[in-house]
């Protein structure tokens, strides 16, 4: 075999070599792009996913927050209309005419008699006239009486003010029911 022959011997495996190194390397990037695709795929699901989490959390952190700015407004709605309806009492007291307003004044008296000793009544000024033959003092108020003992350690409040306050407090729900079912 002459030199020649070796030397297209060494080509011809050098070449087959680099050949087989070229297939193998483009092999082995066809898999490393492949493995870079389906991790970048693997990244935008996953980021994907995130978003769509954080905003489903946004979403309902929002919607909670209106249904709670709702439910706020609805009680402040109907707290006001609670309000004007004890105006519109308050007022109606205000307005009785002489004849009622006399006979709940003695009403308001005979029952604090039963209960204590009178010796002083506060009302308010333009309905002392209601009351005659007892101590009487003005006091700010729309209407009834406040009686008091002799030593005016015992008081019983009958006023229109205070009984308004306490239906309010006492009947607060059933006057929800009632206006709000």
């Amino acid at each position: 075999m002459g030199l020649e022959a070796v030397k297209e011997e060494i080509l011809n495996s050098a070449k087959e070599q680099a050949n087989s190194l070229i297939a193998e390397g483009r092999k082995e990037a066809s898999r490393i792009a492949r493995e870079t695709e389906k991790k970048i795929e693997e990244m935008q699901s996953r980021s994907e996913a995130e978003i769509k989490k954080a905003l489903d959390m946004i979403k309902r952190q929002e919607s909670a927050s209106a249904e709670l700015d709702s439910r706020k407004m609805l009680l402040e709605a109907r707290k006001q209309a609670i309000e004007n309806v004890f105006a519109e009492a308050r007022k109606s007291l205000e307005r009785l005419d002489d004849k009622k307003k006399e006979f709940i004044m003695k009403s308001l008296l005979e029952k604090a008699k039963k209960e204590i000793e009178v010796a002083k009544i506060y009302c308010s000024k333009k309905d002392a006239r209601f009351v005659r033959g007892m101590d009487v003092a003005a006091a700010g108020m729309i209407g009834g009486i406040i009686a008091e003992n002799s030593e005016g350690t015992i008081r019983i409040d009958y006023s229109f003010d205070t009984m308004l306050q306490s239906i309010k407090e006492g009947e607060l729900q059933s006057i929800n029911k009632t206006l709000f079912a």
